[in-house]
Parts: structure tokens; C-alpha cells; sequence
């Protein structure tokens, strides 16, 4: 069974959470980041143990159903991920390449030994 997710945009729904001591509401009426296959991933905010989650609706959503599931990643969301690690190593590579400065002591033996 497969359906494809949609989500209210009246802005009255969100998903509560603390993670880390530090409290979080997800956006959900309509979600900012939704996986490839326009769903919530909400991952980053499960722990091992004990997570508590709150579902915060301010109208009526009747006409929706939420559902938690818990699954291995599908192909398009580890696409997705390998596509993400790609693009980040490709950035660390980038910044490394300035942040990388010459030795000291060879600029000072190429100035010394023009004098």
C-alpha cells in the first residue's frame, strides 16, 4: 500500500518536540521540509529511549489522517541522503581548500633570501 502524502496549508497544525533540552515545533499545515516522497521526516529528533511528541492542531483537520510510521529508509530517500552527503563533502572540500594557508617558514625563507 502506497499513498502519496498531502498536507493541510491552513498553518494550524504542528508537530512539538524537545530534543536535547531544547524545544521544537514543526510546521506541518504545510510542512517546510518534506522528503522525495512528501512526507515529514522527523528522524533528526528520535533518540534511543523514551521520545515524546506532541501533534498541535488549531482547527479542524477531519478531513486528515496522521499517521507515524516507522520504516527503513526507501531508494528515493537514500538517494536523496547520498545525493546531500555528495553536495557536503564537496563543500568541506571547497572550504578546506581556503582555509589552508602556506607555512610560515617558507614565506620567510622566500622574502629572506630576496634581501
Amino acid at each position: 500500500m502506497h499513498s502519496q502524502c498531502s498536507w493541510p496549508i491552513s498553518g494550524d497544525l504542528s508537530l512539538q518536540t524537545k530534543r536535547d533540552g531544547r524545544g521544537f515545533i514543526i510546521p506541518l499545515a504545510p510542512p517546510i521540509f518534506v522528503t522525495p516522497d512528501n512526507c515529514v521526516d522527523i528522524s533528526a529528533f528520535i533518540r534511543s529511549g523514551e521520545n515524546a511528541f506532541s501533534v498541535v492542531q488549531l482547527s479542524d483537520m477531519s478531513d486528515y489522517m496522521f499517521i507515524l510510521h516507522a520504516h527503513h529508509p526507501t531508494p528515493v530517500q537514500l538517494s536523496h541522503l547520498a545525493s546531500y552527503r555528495k553536495r557536503h563533502e564537496e563543500w568541506v572540500k571547497i572550504t578546506r581548500a581556503f582555509c589552508t594557508s602556506e607555512p610560515t617558514e617558507l614565506l620567510w625563507k622566500r622574502s629572506h633570501s630576496r634581501s
